[in-house]
């Protein structure tokens, strides 16, 4: 082999030793887990959609599942089969005006942040209304501005309410007694733009993000800031805007839902630290599809592929539920370590 061209296959090696690095530096990592299931399709019937927002699941494994735009729930076996459903669209008890955020309570209580209603509202597990709640403390005045989120913490039962319109977290006591607030709009620490999603770990201490910045910030029970994480950008541990919501989960750890452009939920430990990543995107079915129940099971192009995200949750196994409202469905995914 003369010099040349042992010059020329060694710089064809370096490129693509280059290039092969770069690759794997910018890959959107697919995360511990694996696609399992996914059901739902476009419709006003049974398991079906037309903006599924939130979903939570009760002590039995049952899921429930908000809809912004058909105003009702649906209550889901673990495994994705239809059960029941409750709501219209109205002002009265049970009725809904964009039905946003839904957390279940250790009694099994549903509790569903009705936005546009400026109210929380909360039921059976079988959908009979209990009771709302429209303002903070009795006869105050001081209401609430379309809330988008709820959190519950599991050992005390106190109620964190993202009071979005005002650009604040409510607390309550597990009887919905008027507790304390904090917040503000700006984008320093402890101020918010649009609070959007909220979750509370076993600690008692509170997470916020933000539709506007690009964050998650941690407080203690009493709302003292104690640090935030999170700029924006595509890679671990950064947002894209505008930012979608997060839950804690059973060990908790944090999970975000990031935003459209970017479709994917990142996992953190309480601390703010990246852990791994699930979905890529975007993946858009086509409408023809999406109104078909039979071709939507049968479709596999965006097994385990997201189109505009809202919500996701895991079950007390660890599975990974991913509210997909672009493709009006839920889709699932399994821990596989």
């Amino acid at each position: 082999m003369n010099k040349t061209i042992f010059f020329v296959l060694t710089l064809i090696l370096i490129v693509l030793f280059i290039t092969n690095s770069e690759l794997r530096a910018n890959a959107s990592p697919q995360g511990d887990y694996s696609f399992a299931f996914k059901w739902g399709s476009e419709g006003n019937g049974n398991s079906q959609f037309l903006r599924p927002h939130d979903i939570d699941f009760d002590s039995i494994g049952n899921i429930y599942v908000s809809d912004r735009e058909l105003n009702n729930i649906q209550k889901f076996t673990h495994d994705g089969k239809y059960l029941m459903q409750w709501g219209k669209e109205g002002t009265g008890d049970g009725e809904f005006r964009t039905p946003y955020s839904i957390i279940i309570d250790a009694s099994d209580n549903v509790y569903v942040v009705d936005r546009d209603n400026n109210r929380t509202q909360v039921f059976t597990s079988n959908g009979i209304f209990i009771k709302k709640f429209t303002a903070i403390g009795a006869d105050s005045g001081d209401t609430f501005n379309r809330p988008e989120d709820i959190a519950i913490n599991p050992s005390s039962g106190a109620i964190y309410v993202a009071d979005t319109g005002n650009n604040r977290i409510v607390k309550f006591d597990s009887t919905f007694n008027y507790v304390t607030k904090w917040g503000s709009k700006g984008s320093g620490t402890g101020e918010f733009d649009h609070p959007h999603g909220i979750g509370v770990d076993s600690s008692g201490n509170v997470y916020v993000n933000e539709l506007k910045n690009p964050r998650i910030q941690k407080f203690d029970s009493t709302g003292r800031f104690i640090k935030q994480w999170g700029s924006e950008g595509r890679g671990e541990g950064e947002f894209t805007l505008p930012l979608e919501h997060l839950f804690v989960d059973h060990s908790d750890n944090i999970w975000q839902v990031d935003g459209e452009d970017n479709p994917r939920v990142q996992k953190f430990d309480n601390n703010g630290t990246f852990i791994t990543s699930v979905g890529t995107g975007p993946c858009i079915i086509e409408d023809s599809v999406k109104k078909d129940p039979d071709r939507m099971a049968e479709n596999h192009n965006c097994d385990g592929k997201f189109h505009q995200p809202e919500h996701a949750n895991t079950d007390i196994s660890g599975n990974l539920y991913v509210v997909d409202r672009g493709n009006q469905r839920i889709e699932v995914f399994t821990p596989t370590k």
